[in-house]
């Protein structure tokens, strides 16, 4: 009997776009709710005009942005992490996308300074990226369905 098998990349780019947009509305609703106290994700594109920084071309072009992020993130997590049927990659995975962007952000000299960083903020940022985090490791991760244990014999 011949097993059918499924190409899973392109199911776990699918989830990087969905993920991304995922990622943009809930943060859209934590600064609009004041969980994160200032739009400090958001790069200031100063290669734009300032009247566009402040329109619909700058939430566009930081929709790309996390986008080409989740991809990128996404296939390194299918690479590594795809095998794991676990909630512990989706949560590390989740905190190192956080930790590299606080790197970024220092040392790019974005508008994320952690110092000034209130309680709330702190907590809001690790649920939003531990739910992305989980969002795309349970999406990607998986049990092979026709490995040896699935097996009737």
């Amino acid at each position: 009997m011949k097993i059918p098998t499924i190409n899973r990349f392109p199911l776990a780019l699918y989830t990087a776009a969905a993920g991304a947009v995922f990622f943009y509305v809930v943060y859209r609703i934590y600064v609009y709710l004041h969980f994160i106290e200032k739009d400090f994700l958001k790069p200031e594109f100063s290669f734009i005009t300032a009247e566009w920084r402040s329109g619909a071309v700058s939430e566009i072009l930081f929709g790309i942005m996390i986008i080409m992020v989740s991809f990128i993130w996404t296939v390194l997590y299918y690479m590594f992490f795809r095998n794991r049927s676990s909630i512990y990659p989706g949560i590390f995975s989740g905190m190192m996308v956080l930790i590299l962007l606080l790197f970024a952000g220092w040392a790019l000299d974005w508008r994320l300074y952690a110092p000034d960083f209130k309680m709330h903020t702190w907590f809001s940022l690790f649920s939003l990226f531990i739910l992305y985090g989980l969002f795309t490791g349970y999406s990607v991760s998986y049990d092979e369905p026709y490995s040896a244990k699935h097996r009737d014999n």
